[in-house]
């Protein structure tokens, strides 16, 4: 994808669409944007062969929407991270089944992981250089976030038990519970002192 962007970039510049300083930003944007289409297009299309497209969407709707505000884990490289993104959105097709057979093992994981995402509000990202004030505004955010997303689905867990595409919804919040767990365990986060 690197090649590829590069290449679209160096045609933005040749044909004076953009300047030659702006062309690295936008060959990295260029890389991002290829990157998601193609990872969202596989999974799509890996989700059709498992016939659980619309369990898929739903976890990757619920999953973007908190990851957006309380970031996580992060690969090292951009095809690891396209692997680890396929097979978690993978993961959910049988992970889901268990909330079948046990919702109240599902109950509590969602439980728990609203109130460690609420606590944790978000990891300090070497890469994005956040000013304290920046980092505080981003935790709050994402207690929001967390509530907002995180309450309706332990009511619908409550409300409709064994409903697969509830357990897909809480998935995507007890992954991203998981992701910020790796971060912290791995220590990837800046400390609050810097």
């Amino acid at each position: 994808m690197e090649h590829i962007s590069s290449c679209i970039a160096d045609r933005l510049v040749l044909n004076q669409i953009i300047d030659e300083s702006d062309r690295i930003y936008y060959s990295y944007s260029i890389q991002l944007i290829l990157e998601r289409i193609v990872g969202i297009s596989l999974i799509c299309i890996a989700s059709l062969f498992v016939h659980a497209f619309f369990q898929i969407a739903v976890f990757l709707m619920i999953f973007a929407v908190v990851r957006m505000s309380c970031d996580g884990y992060h690969c090292k490289t951009s095809i690891g991270c396209f692997i680890v993104s396929v097979l978690v959105s993978l993961s959910t097709v049988p992970v889901s089944y268990v909330y079948l057979l046990c919702p109240e093992i599902y109950q509590v994981g969602m439980i728990l992981s609203v109130i460690f995402i609420f606590c944790v509000g978000t990891i300090r990202d070497p890469n994005l250089g956040l000013t304290e004030r920046e980092w505080c505004h981003l935790k709050k955010r994402s207690r929001i976030t967390i509530v907002m997303v995180g309450i309706p689905i332990i009511v619908l867990m409550i409300l409709v038990p064994r409903s697969l595409f509830v357990s897909y919804m809480a998935l995507g919040v007890i992954y991203n519970a998981i992701s910020l767990m790796i971060v912290k365990i791995t220590g990837e986060e800046v400390p609050d002192n810097e």
